[in-house]
């Protein structure tokens, strides 16, 4: 009897050794559908490093910019500056200057017609590099090294202080109420980096809008054709999307983003149209049951959409826009 007692109750120890990995994949599996999000502060962001150099974006300007000095010599022979090489840099009177800060070298456009509207809408400010002031020679002179070069330079281009970006960018909804008549409107791609008549992946572009119109750094947008109707009468057809662009910088009237991704090349005066990331994501945790606040989808949206994908399997029903987000890199805000 002792002999049998002993062999069930091994018997038993198997079974439970041979359950409990299946045992805690299920336990797991339930706690990521029914636990509320508590998002890990850690990695709020989108590194955007492998998509374009954020600190050479140049920007689209309403105005003429004026300098605050330009390159007045150099020590080489060359036609074309590089980094590495030493020149001199001429300050205009009544800026706060010192060694060791840091300029932009720029060239500016000549000014711009709107794409579409055909009216002037300002100029194209591009980042051809960056210099540092190592020596002051007399009032308003001084000796500087080329630390970096986005593209060639010459004696006689102006210089701007150097404004860093952060390739770390936090993606954020629109503020609607400030768009034209409150509507969330389309808006027109007007120009791209360096003038480019042709966009596509990795592109740089300027939309004439910004903060007045409610658009900010990490706002999100499909690129879409519209929709043509077969026949005349017929109704039109959706529109077509062709990409996305993520805003990485906005200024009071305009601002400038990066082409993430592209079905095929198009030109300025295309449209982009806003996506609610945080609308869109609280639908699908609706329709997946998973307890969710409304804090988390506002502060840290992207690990709520990590925790959707994990707990909605290996193939959740996610947008186009939700599985280009969930691939890219991420970053800590600092």
């Amino acid at each position: 009897m002792k002999k049998q007692d002993n062999a069930f109750f091994r018997w038993i120890a198997v079974c439970l050794f041979l359950l409990a990995p299946l045992l805690a994949t299920d336990a797991v599996a339930q706690s990521r559908i029914k636990d509320s999000v508590s998002p890990d502060k850690s990695a709020t962001g989108l590194d955007v490093t492998e998509l374009t150099d954020v600190n050479a974006l140049g920007f689209l300007s309403p105005q003429e910019v004026a300098p605050w000095g330009n390159i007045f010599s150099d020590e080489t022979e060359r036609i074309f500056l590089a980094g590495g090489d030493t020149v001199y840099v001429a300050f205009e009177k009544g800026h706060s200057i010192k060694p060791g800060d840091l300029f932009t070298v720029f060239r500016s456009s000549s000014e711009l017609e709107h794409p579409l509207a055909g009216i002037d809408m300002g100029y194209v400010v591009s980042f051809l590099g960056r210099l540092l002031l190592k020596q002051e020679i007399k009032p308003d002179l001084y000796k500087a090294e080329i630390v970096e070069c986005y593209s060639p330079m010459h004696v006689g281009d102006p210089v701007l202080p150097f404004a860093p970006v952060s390739p770390c960018v936090q993606i954020s909804n629109p503020e609607w109420e400030k768009a034209e008549n409150g509507k969330k409107t389309k808006i027109p791609i007007v120009a791209a980096k360096d003038l480019n008549e042709i966009i596509g992946q990795f592109s740089v572009v300027y939309m004439n809008h910004g903060h007045k119109h409610g658009i900010h750094r990490g706002n999100f947008f499909q690129i879409v054709s519209p929709g043509q109707p077969d026949q005349p009468k017929e109704p039109a057809l959706p529109d077509q999307i062709l990409g996305y662009v993520l805003v990485l910088e906005a200024r009071s009237h305009t601002s400038s983003g990066v082409v993430i991704t592209a079905k095929r090349e198009f030109s300025p005066g295309t449209l982009l149209k806003p996506v609610n990331l945080k609308q869109a994501l609280k639908k699908l945790l609706i329709y997946y049951g998973i307890e969710h606040k409304d804090a988390d989808i506002e502060n840290y949206p992207l690990k709520v959409l990590d925790r959707l994908s994990q707990g909605t399997g290996p193939k959740p029903d996610l947008s186009e826009a939700f599985r280009l987000l969930s691939k890219m890199p991420r970053c800590t805000i600092k």
